[in-house]
């Protein structure tokens, strides 16, 4: 007789379980994602900090161009507005006038008597106010003692006179 065996009976091979994952691996996972996604933010930031940094360098090279140029022309403005042609019309417009000496009075007087009245009348331009005088110059060692080049020149010139002399 052939015995029978029942499915129940039977042994069952057993399917290897697959391991669960533990909650340390999530963790770390969950860790070093973060760490990602903030290093990703980083470097974002960045990025757009040095890009509004060239925007701003560029306008700011922009203006200094512009006020390089400004300079130059009221510089010239200056110039020109300081020249003698531009203070004469300035003058004019003010009311002076140019000054012209009596050429028959100046040949009839003779140059002394016009010297002194001059000196009468005209009045000096600048007034001391303070007295001061020079600061006398004090020499160092090092100003006062020749360099070795320099006593090497006196010295073949001094040689030199001496073959003239004989």
């Amino acid at each position: 007789m052939n015995k029978r065996t029942h499915p129940a009976t039977k042994k069952r091979e057993r399917v290897p379980r697959q391991p669960r994952i533990s909650w340390k691996f999530y963790c770390l996972t969950l860790i070093c994602g973060t760490m990602l996604v903030a290093g990703f933010f980083f470097a974002a930031r960045q990025h757009f900090s040095t890009m509004d940094y060239g925007i701003k360098n560029s306008r700011l090279r922009k203006q200094i161009d512009e006020l390089e140029a400004e300079k130059r022309r009221l510089l010239l403005n200056k110039e020109i507005a300081l020249s003698p042609p531009e203070l004469m019309k300035a003058a004019r417009k003010l009311g002076f006038t140019e000054y012209v000496p009596d050429v028959r009075q100046l040949l009839a007087t003779p140059a002394s008597v016009i010297n002194t009245q001059q000196a009468e009348t005209a009045r000096p331009v600048v007034q001391k106010t303070v007295i001061v005088q020079p600061v006398k110059s004090t020499k160092t060692t090092a100003e006062s003692k020749p360099t070795k080049i320099e006593r090497q020149a006196k010295n073949k010139a001094d040689d030199g006179e001496r073959k003239y002399r004989g």
